[in-house]
């Protein structure tokens, strides 16, 4: 994003990917770190916004691990609930002025 995107008026959201296994850095004794991976879906309009999720090279399946309009921790739910996991292209609806991070559950096959 250029600096006069964040002033944009109808620019309001934007998910972000936390790759667990693109990290560069090589762990103390030199061996590769690898770590879950993260979508970050985030809302600043006060209106809810639809995300449609990425494709399946991202990853195959997602957990809610924090949702700051449940009001308690998402994990939580989801087991008291047996939540349904989400799919790729799949759409997910933010509350106004709020944040979804999931967690990649099912990783996209190493080839």
């Amino acid at each position: 994003m250029a600096g006069q995107d964040w002033d944009t008026p109808y620019a309001r959201a934007m998910m972000v990917f936390l790759n667990g296994d693109a990290i560069t850095e090589p762990g103390p004794r030199g061996e590769p770190v690898r770590d879950d991976s993260f979508l970050i879906l985030l809302s600043a309009h006060n209106e809810p916004v639809t995300f449609t999720l990425p494709g399946p090279k991202f990853g195959r399946r997602w957990s809610v691990a924090l949702d700051t309009a449940a009001g308690r921790a998402a994990e939580d739910r989801a087991a008291e609930s047996g939540a349904a996991q989400h799919r790729p292209g799949g759409q997910i609806v933010l509350a106004g002025h709020s944040m979804v991070v999931l967690r990649r559950t099912d990783p996209v096959p190493e080839s």
